[in-house]
């Protein structure tokens, strides 16, 4: 018993302070790679590489310029899915974002939001038009229209910051003190309520999430889905939504690891991920790494 408690005490004891060293002119790049595997559909990977600049530091903090470069993406010609998420990442090629991080390096805000949009939509509106055209069965399934309604949502100021503090960013745990066994709430990039604990060993950080979602929050959460993205069919689905769901036809699950290796200044030298998202039996996995290089 004794033995137990002490062990407990240490590992309780274990605990990190991310608040990585800064100052102007700095730059680090970092080199990502990913995997997602979809059913039936074969792999979808994406390379690419990210530069992070200090321009300035600020009595709040510091503003970063990050642009990504050097994407190449590869998956098979008939998988409209992963084309788009391909595109997706193609579209920001070259876009410069400025962030607004207060002094522990957390991410506050996307300072040129209203820059990037117009731009962002234009290089996606070009990515669509192509597919329209090189894919028949696309645009016989869904308008070009509200195709782009869809993707320019991805581009709001909103979706933008999370983007960034998503669990993939060298940011995402800056300004934080990691202790193992801590735990938090927090919504996933589609909407869907996540808990993670974290492990603090050595100068890594384990964070493993799980969907946190009762019945009703998972109803209410597919009726706003349906509403937004396909409006006609809204009224179906909820006179049947109880049903559906006590079928199992709509079981939900997902989990999450993240890997982050941190330096002696406090910046990230690498994140490894892996992501599940099962839907319906369907399960779609992610795989990912990020090097700084």
């Amino acid at each position: 018993m004794v033995g137990l408690l002490l062990t407990a005490a240490i590992a309780l004891q274990a605990q990190m302070k991310v608040a990585p060293k800064m100052e102007k002119g700095a730059v680090k790049t970092y080199v990502g790679q990913s995997t997602v595997t979809m059913p039936m559909q074969g792999d979808v990977k994406v390379n690419y590489e990210t530069k992070y600049t200090i321009v300035d530091a600020t009595a709040d903090g510091y503003v970063v310029d990050l642009e990504t470069d050097n994407v190449q993406t590869e998956c098979d010609a008939n998988n409209i899915a992963g084309k788009l998420v391909a595109a997706a990442q193609e579209a920001t090629k070259g876009i410069v974002f400025r962030i607004g991080l207060d002094k522990e390096g957390k991410i506050q805000k996307v300072l040129n939001s209203e820059e990037v949009q117009p731009k962002l939509t234009k290089a996606m509106e070009s990515i669509v038009d192509q597919f329209m055209k090189d894919i028949p069965q696309l645009s016989a399934a869904v308008s070009k229209d509200d195709l782009m309604k869809q993707l320019v949502e991805t581009f709001t100021p909103e979706a933008l910051l999370k983007s960034f503090q998503e669990n993939t960013s060298p940011f995402t745990l800056n300004g934080k003190t990691i202790t193992t066994g801590a735990q938090e709430e927090y919504l996933s990039k589609d909407g869907m309520k996540m808990k993670r604990m974290y492990f603090v060993q050595g100068k890594n950080i384990v964070a493993n999430s799980t969907l946190n979602m009762t019945k009703d929050e998972m109803k209410e959460m597919l009726i706003k889905m349906v509403e937004k993205s396909a409006p006609d069919q809204a009224a179906m689905v909820k006179e049947n939504i109880d049903q559906i769901m006590s079928s199992g036809m709509l079981k939900m699950d997902m989990k999450e690891t993240v890997t982050y290796e941190l330096q002696d200044d406090g910046w990230v030298k690498s994140i490894k991920g892996e992501s599940t998202t099962e839907t319906m039996g369907q399960k779609v996995v992610t795989v990912s790494t990020i090097t700084l290089k």
